[in-house]
Parts: structure tokens; sequence; C-alpha cells
């Protein structure tokens, strides 16, 4: 239950700062709009890092929020949340950032439907990555000109025993990044662990990141660095 809560806080930001718009989104067969940015949210729910929510992360969401969608308010904006854990289901929603509102009536409720789906077992961080990098590639209405951001809140830990199944993951995973990088998405990974933070920039680099188009944080903070656009 002390997870529960504490994912309620995080999310309350998103729910409580939203404003009116229409209900869940119906794409038109005939219609693709041009979106101006898409923020995706991958939230790890494994038991590595589970304890580690309190809120701090209500103050993240909070500066998050307001510097990604107040830019482009008034736009075509999308809002991907996903869940890393031991789940084959990663994304768990997307839609208009108010139509959060519309399908869960309360932070409450939004936490336990995500811990539902979740598997806190393990935590398979690149096959999550690579799902929702994938996923977010593929929204219609997805450009070039698209502000693309995905924020990780997770301590980067991938719980796969095997080697070599994890080196084929990392691989799949490494040429996803690459392929969302080259598409202009930025990437802020929050609340890495610090053993962790040297194997991701190695990461990030060979998948053709430059500096300023991602952020590596140790922790999480009320006045995060966000990654540039360009």
């Amino acid at each position: 239950m002390r997870t529960a809560m504490n994912l309620a806080t995080v999310f309350s930001i998103l729910l409580s700062g939203c404003v009116k718009s229409d209900s869940i989104r119906t794409a038109s067969p005939f219609e693709e709009r041009r979106l101006d940015g898409c923020l995706a949210i991958l939230i790890d729910t494994s038991g590595s890092f589970a304890n580690y929510w309190d809120d701090r992360a209500y103050k993240l969401f909070l500066e998050l929020s307001e510097s990604y969608f107040v830019e482009s308010r008034g736009g075509d904006n999308r809002l991907v949340i996903a869940a890393l854990s031991g789940s084959d289901r990663v994304v768990l929603f997307e839609g208009r950032p108010s139509e959060l509102q519309n399908r869960f009536s309360s932070p409450r409720e939004l936490s336990d439907f995500l811990l539902q789906q979740s598997d806190a077992n393990s935590s398979r961080v690149y096959e999550a990555m690579e799902s929702t990098l994938g996923f977010v590639r593929s929204i219609p209405g997805v450009t070039d000109q698209t502000r693309l951001m995905t924020v990780v809140l997770s301590d980067m830990r991938d719980s796969e025993s095997d080697q070599t199944a994890r080196k084929a993951k990392g691989y799949r995973m490494l040429k996803e990044l690459k392929q969302y990088r080259e598409a202009g998405g930025a990437l802020a990974l929050y609340f890495v662990a610090n053993e962790q933070t040297p194997r991701w920039r190695k990461i990030l680099d060979e998948a053709g990141f430059e500096p300023g188009q991602f952020v590596i944080e140790n922790e999480l903070t009320s006045t995060p660095r966000l990654p540039q656009f360009n």
C-alpha cells in the first residue's frame, strides 16, 4: 500500500494540472494532424526501485509538466505513460494530457491501475526502453518536427541474469535508441543508480546522443536539468 500511495503522489500533478478537452481520442481514418509534442514517462514499478518513491517525485513532475507542456500550450500534444517491470505490457496510456483526467478520476485510481498492470518481480529495463521508444515513434502525427521527450524514472538496473540474453536485448534497445535520436528525440534518466551511470553514458554515446540531448541524474529534484531541443 505504501508504494501505491507514493505513485498516487507522482500522478497527482498530471491529473490536477490538466485543462478540459475532448474525451479519449478516437483517431480519424482520413485526417492526420502533425503533433507538436509528445512526452513519454516510463516509471519503474519493480521491487528494486519501488521503495524509493517519495514527495520528491511530485516536485519533479511539476517541473517537467510546466517546462514541457506550457511551451506548446494550444498545440496538439500527446502524453504516454509506461511501466518498467517484469510485465510484457509496457505502454499503459496514450492520449492528450487532459485525457488522463477523463480516464482516471483520481491519482490513486491511476496508480492502482499502473500497479495492477505491472510485475514487480523483475526489471526489464532494456525491453521497456525499446518498447516505449518504438511506441512513441509510431504514434500517428509524429514527424521530424514533433518535440519528443522521454523521461525514465528508474535505477536502471536490468534484472536479466542470462548474460547472453541481456546482451541481445541491449543491442535491440540500442538500435531503437538510435532511431529515436535520429527522429530528434530527447532523453532524461532520473534517479539512476550511481554504478549504472557510466554504463548508460556509454550506451547513449553509442546511440549518437550529443551533450544537451540527454540528461542523466542520480536523484529526483524539484529543479531537474532538462534536455534541449533543436
